[in-house]
């Protein structure tokens, strides 16, 4: 074989090595460009609900908008001055306009930044009719949140900190499915407190404890769907999930700059992702008197369901999965072909090489280190043949220093990693079994070994508990 032979494959790997690893970041560059460059970099009036009262006036004050900012208003009739109000509270508009009384009719917890632009608006059709402009506030924020922005802020610490948990989490190979979304839980409870209680303490948001469910059902509906949709996109999950839960939620949140103030279609992902139904739903219990909640939290409600479900899903695919191979018992299972094995095994570096540690529902040869390392792979049972789960296993160098640990998965799959210049011992143990241990030399990029554990067998009076280890079956 020619030197350019070998050097084709070589760099065919390069260059698909250098794809998986720049994929995101290239995805993190384009996304930002579209989903915050382009709402963000001219924010503009679009269809922002104003009542004006009396149905003469609303039809003058429509015309007038629509000279001055074509598409930027929404003029709906209001009845009285007194009617303003309920309008605000109820969400059905932002702001109230009585040409009588020349006022304008605000609610500053909606941002500062939509605040002055309505009177930018409101001033010159104002003093137009020889009256200066009176603004009243129905909805004043916090006295530490001057710009009406701290409510975003919290919610997205709640928001961001879901989908990062499932990330970290994913690296807990020896944990159980149960386990890991009991921490979800347990971590989203301990984020939303932290976030109110410092929120509170400074004053940038009002004292109501009620905002705490919000601030914990956005954490859940981000962290669980993100867990439960692991197993389906696999390797695609870091740019699924920051696709869903940043580059989409963000922008159309209505936080950082009003919903109003952005395109219609990041308008519409305000109503439909959890981080803008979040905001809705706090603002409203913080600042209109719980008004307008309903459709928000049930929102929330939803995306927490949808993550149960993916998470369902994912179980009971394993479950059949485990089925099928105890079935096809031991001997069956160790018959794959080396083909099919690689593949299996390259589906697994590539898992844990994209997310940072294996997915929820991987077995643990996800835990595999790439190529050139060898590592061993196998399962362990019992002499007949039974699977023996969460199986501690141990490699030590010839040194005695300890090389790699893990604990094997419920169907007694484990992966280790070992040594590229040497020798290596393998120990493995579980309760209520001999363990066993063999000194040997991994060859390839993979080795497969089946573990038999026998049952321990009971002291006979006066013997040491403690026996050396057995060999590991050839």
């Amino acid at each position: 074989m020619s030197q350019e032979q070998v050097q084709e494959p070589e760099r065919s790997r390069t260059a698909k090595d250098l794809a998986l690893a720049l994929w995101f970041p290239a995805f993190f560059v384009l996304g930002f460009m579209l989903f915050y460059l382009l709402p963000f970099h001219a924010p503009a009036p679009h269809g922002i609900p104003v009542g004006v009262v009396g149905q003469q006036a609303a039809a003058t004050v429509s015309a007038e908008l629509a000279q001055a900012s074509p598409g930027g208003f929404d003029v709906t009739p209001v009845a009285a001055a007194a009617d303003v109000r309920d309008a605000i509270f109820h969400r059905d508009v932002v702001a109230g306009y009585d040409p009588a009384g020349h006022t304008l009719y605000i609610a500053r917890a909606d941002g500062l930044q939509l605040v002055q632009v309505l009177q930018g608006i409101f001033t010159p059709l104002s003093t137009g009719s020889g009256a200066p402009l009176q603004v009243v506030d129905l909805a004043p924020t916090a006295p530490g949140d001057g710009f009406g922005t701290s409510l975003f802020y919290i919610a997205m610490a709640c928001n961001i900190s879901g989908y990062i948990a499932v990330m970290m989490m994913m690296q807990a190979t020896a944990l159980s499915r149960r386990t890991k979304l009991t921490a979800l839980a347990g971590f989203g409870l301990f984020a939303t407190v932290v976030c109110w209680a410092i929120g509170t303490a400074i004053q940038a948001i009002p004292f109501h404890p009620a905002v705490l469910v919000i601030g914990f059902l956005l954490s859940q509906a981000v962290a669980w769907t993100t867990f439960g949709l692991a197993p389906f996109v696999r390797r695609a999950l870091p740019g699924v999930a920051m696709g869903l839960f940043v580059l989409m939620s963000i922008p159309s949140s209505g936080g950082a700059i009003p919903k109003e103030m952005v395109p219609g279609f990041f308008q519409v992902l305000h109503h439909v992702m959890p981080l803008g139904q979040a905001i809705d739903a706090a603002r409203g219990i913080l600042y209109f008197d719980a008004t307008a909640i309903t459709v928000p939290v049930l929102g929330l409600l939803a995306w927490w369901a949808f993550g149960a479900l993916l998470v369902a899903l994912g179980a009971w695919r394993d479950r059949r999965a485990a089925g099928r191979e105890a079935a096809a018992g031991p001997e069956e299972a160790a018959g794959d072909t080396e083909r099919e094995r690689e593949h299996r095994i390259a589906e697994a570096v590539a898992d844990e090489a994209s997310v940072g540690g294996a997915h929820p529902d991987a077995l643990a040869d996800a835990r595999l280190l790439a190529h050139p390392v060898p590592t061993l792979i196998g399962r362990v049972v019992d002499d007949a043949g039974r699977p023996v789960p969460r199986a501690r296993v141990t490699v030590v160098d010839h040194t005695g220093g300890q090389v790699d640990v893990a604990a094997g998965s419920e169907d007694g799959r484990f992966a280790v990693r070992g040594r590229a210049d040497g020798w290596v011992t393998v120990l493995v143990s579980a309760p209520g079994h001999e363990p066993v241990s063999e000194r040997l030399r991994l060859h390839g990029a993979v080795s497969h070994r089946s573990v038999v554990l026998r049952p321990a067998a009971a002291p006979a009076p006066g013997e040491p508990v403690s026996r050396a280890p057995a060999a590991l079956p050839r």
